[in-house]
């Protein structure tokens, strides 16, 4: 039955407390993002100091890529020392700048400079230590400085990204010298214009090196078209002259260097690359002259007597270095001194001998400096890469697409290179050393790159093959966020 009298007032029970209120706030707290962890910061890496520096460096690395000196005193006459200009700047202020510590960050500059070590202990012991010790000095002048430079003075993406577009300069400046100054003698190009790399095997290693880093600058975002058919321009015409060398062992490095691009790709891709394939291969057998082609073809077994004594000599020196390797395991038979050493022991023996280096880097390492500076050639190497190829899988798998071009382009140059090497005595080039350094650099480089802009991830480019989504907001735990705000991604 209803009634209006209040009801009486309930006096709670000892056993059963009151349940405590809290005061309702006004809004609900909602926890902050999860926050980023600060990134290591090196106390010269804003400095201007190391920047004016840097590019010391890099003008050094432009000189030597891109043998402008020599294409200089090709046409006047002259030796105009600009390495003397840039390069001691570059180097002191690595050291001013603390580049050294950096440089040993990664394994792989321990590796090399292990390297270097071994071959300034192996001189003493050598055929002829005069040689020896030439070479030593001509390396620690000219080669072994480009791992403190390089890996010791770039820091940031922003250097990174200079230093490859340093070396695309260069490459530039190389095809327009085989554009100007090549001869063609016997089916072979050859540069007239340079002592390093004007063989025509020299030549195509040296822009099997340097191409790739072409395209990462067509690659770049931002780019307008008319850059980058100017870039897919200068590929062309590069792999052209690599063809027009007629160097089966550029042609050997350009099949590794596809099926590297190949296993990167995607489906569609990958038949796009075929065809084009296809196609180039059409066009270079119409293009190329018959001597070329029929250089080339002995790799395939056909008939062509330059090509068929080429591949005896090669044979020949190659088991001789081996021996050399047996024989003199720990120090080898000097830095250098493989030419004269299969000479003079050819004619104590009543031959007349071959007088030529090795023409495979990794065996002229083994038989001129011994079996440990080996290990250390071919770990600084295989240490470069792997860091290299890490730091790609982690940028591709995260979405950062620049940075896992850089890794991808300097894997192709050092694939690449690596192939080329195999059919040339190379090992005491200043390139090696350099893209040891880079490696070190890049990897340190995209690592705080990444870890920097993981809270931020506008702006992101797709990678081809895989399904990413720019987030611009910070990331963090899905309970971080209140539920309206939470982006709908279903």
């Amino acid at each position: 039955m209803l009634s209006n009298k209040p009801y009486p007032a309930r006096t709670p029970s000892v056993s059963a407390p009151p349940f405590p209120l809290k005061p309702v706030t006004a809004a609900r707290e909602v926890p902050a993002a999860v926050a980023v962890p600060a990134v290591p910061v090196d106390p010269w890496e804003v400095h201007p100091f190391r920047r004016f520096f840097l590019y010391f460096a890099l003008a050094t690395l432009f000189i030597q890529l891109s043998v402008l000196p020599e294409v200089i005193a090709y046409l006047t006459g002259t030796n105009t020392y600009i390495l003397y200009v840039v390069a001691p700047p570059a180097i002191i202020g690595a050291i001013l700048t603390g580049g050294v510590k950096r440089v040993f960050r990664a394994k792989a500059s321990y590796l090399w400079m292990g390297f270097f070590l071994w071959m300034i202990l192996a001189t003493p012991f050598s055929s002829w230590r005069g040689g020896s010790t030439q070479r030593v000095i001509d390396y620690s002048r000219v080669g072994i400085i480009f791992l403190l430079i390089i890996g010791g003075l770039a820091v940031t993406w922003k250097d990174i990204r200079a230093v490859f577009f340093t070396i695309a300069a260069a490459a530039a400046v190389n095809l327009a010298t085989a554009r100007l100054f090549t001869e063609n003698i016997n089916g072979r190009i050859e540069l007239q214009a340079s002592g390093t790399i004007g063989n025509s095997n020299d030549l195509a290693a040296h822009l099997l090196l340097v191409l790739p880093f072409v395209l990462f600058f067509v690659l770049g975002r931002g780019r307008s078209v008319i850059v980058q058919i100017a870039g897919l321009g200068l590929l062309a015409y590069g792999v052209w002259v690599i063809l027009g060398t007629a160097s089966r062992g550029a042609l050997v490095a350009l099949f590794f260097v596809a099926l590297a691009i190949l296993v990167r790709a995607t489906l569609m891709q990958r038949i796009a690359l075929v065809m084009v394939g296809i196609l180039l291969t059409i066009g270079t057998i119409a293009i190329l002259p018959g001597q070329t082609l029929a250089r080339l073809g002995a790799l395939f077994g056909e008939e062509h007597k330059e090509a068929g004594e080429s591949a005896d000599s090669r044979w020949y020196l190659f088991k001789k270095s081996l021996e050399y390797t047996m024989q003199h395991p720990l120090v080898g038979v000097g830095p250098d001194q493989f030419a004269t050493f299969e000479g003079k022991s050819s004619l104590a023996e009543g031959h007349y001998g071959n007088w030529h280096a090795t023409h495979n880097a990794f065996t002229q390492v083994s038989s001129e400096c011994g079996i440990p500076a080996f290990l250390f050639f071919t770990g600084g190497l295989g240490s470069a890469c792997f860091m290299v190829l890490r730091t790609y899988r982690k940028a591709k798998r995260e979405g950062y697409t620049e940075i896992a071009d850089a890794c991808f382009c300097y894997l192709l140059a050092m694939t690449g290179y690596m192939v080329a090497l195999v059919f040339l005595a190379g090992a005491y080039s200043f390139k090696l050393p350099a893209m040891v350094g880079l490696a070190g650099a890049l990897s340190f480089a995209a690592a705080k790159q990444m870890k920097a802009g993981s809270g931020t991830r506008t702006g992101m480019v797709p990678i081809p093959g895989q399904t990413q989504m720019a987030l611009p907001y910070a990331a963090g735990p899905k309970a971080a966020w209140p539920n309206a705000a939470w982006p709908k991604t279903g």
